[in-house]
């Protein structure tokens, strides 16, 4: 890869008085990316740039998803409504582009928003721009639809169990409303929603899990998937059962020819170290499986490693979604600071 450009952040603040009319809230579908682009650049080079950066397929998934719905709308049309929307690609290629970057503004037509603008001289340096910057520019765009995410969550928050999690473990995570506790141990819980959608005429069930668990934090050689599989198999084989007698959840490994190990990556987590892990689940003595997600982290002041789980069974459904919003959840993640438990 070639060495960054850099990034200019810029925050651009609603503003609240002085006359000034207050910005409207971000709107938009969830997943979406809207990028704002002429139509000769759209058809050529520099969209097919970005649609091979934004519609990558997203890791961990049963079958082929990209990491974001892709929305086109050129500057003319980026009317009124479009500016309103909460994840904005703004392309400007020509000799109008002031300076040849990428910036990120937050809250520059709607509050809620974040737009990156691209800008360049012509189609070929801004197509080179975009492939040394754009992974980190989708990475921001990422961290903003969870953030969105974690914001409605926060509104859907049940007390209670919530309040549960945290009086057994001692951190706290936002469980939505519609969970329900399936099982606890003591180093281990269980939570789960249930839902009925309606598809093509048809009720589909729609299954969403959250597993906690803590161990004992033994060293770095912690974070690598190995070490996180067979602790999750360990985890999932006593406290997650199937739909037939005697069955499981297990981790997919492989099937036939294909390595279907979990990915995993460091990540940060409110200032620390943390671990995310992103594969396949499958279930020991059934049929039934799908994507799971797991954030580990080490809970300094009790010794100890804190993993938590999101998981989902959407057999007739993408599943995108439903995974981006388990990991926010995830993310929701705050241990304790003050004496050991």
């Amino acid at each position: 890869m070639k060495p960054s450009l850099g990034w200019v952040v810029v925050l651009l603040l609603a503003a609240c008085g002085g006359g000034q009319r207050p910005l409207p809230e971000a709107a938009g579908g969830q997943g979406e990316v809207l990028v704002v682009m002429g139509k000769a650049h759209w058809e050529g080079e520099p969209g097919a740039v970005v649609r091979s950066i934004l519609e990558q397929p997203r890791e961990g998934m049963p079958q082929r998803e990209p990491r974001f719905k892709v929305a086109h709308t050129t500057p003319e049309h980026f009317g009124t409504l479009l500016t309103m929307h909460h994840s904005v690609l703004l392309a400007e290629v020509g000799a109008a582009a002031d300076t040849v970057g990428v910036r990120t503004l937050r809250d520059r037509y709607a509050r809620g928003q974040l737009l990156v603008q691209v800008a360049a001289k012509d189609a070929g340096t801004w197509s080179s721009l975009m492939q040394q910057e754009g992974y980190l520019a989708a990475d921001r765009l990422e961290a903003h639809q969870r953030e969105r995410t974690l914001a409605r969550v926060r509104k859907e928050r049940d007390a209670a169990l919530s309040g549960t999690v945290q009086a057994r473990f001692g951190v706290q995570l936002l469980v939505p409303g519609g969970y329900r506790m399936v099982r606890q141990q003591d180093d281990a819980m269980w939570l789960q929603r249930d839902r009925v959608v309606t598809s093509g005429g048809l009720d589909h069930n729609v299954i969403e899990g959250i597993l906690v668990h803590v161990h004992p934090y033994r060293s770095e050689q912690t974070f690598t998937v190995p070490f996180l599989v067979e602790q999750r198999d360990s985890v999932t084989r006593a406290l997650v059962d199937g739909p037939n007698e005697g069955s499981y959840m297990i981790v997919q490994r492989g099937f036939e020819q294909m390595d279907l190990m979990p990915g995993g990556q460091a990540v940060q987590l409110g200032g620390r170290f943390a671990y995310l892990m992103r594969g396949l689940y499958g279930m020991h003595g059934a049929k039934m499986g799908g994507p799971f997600v797991s954030l580990s982290t080490v809970d300094e002041v009790n010794g100890r490693l804190i993993t938590v789980e999101g998981f989902v069974y959407a057999p007739q459904f993408d599943k995108r979604d439903y995974v981006r919003e388990l990991e926010a959840i995830l993310f929701s993640l705050e241990l304790p600071s003050g004496a050991p438990r």
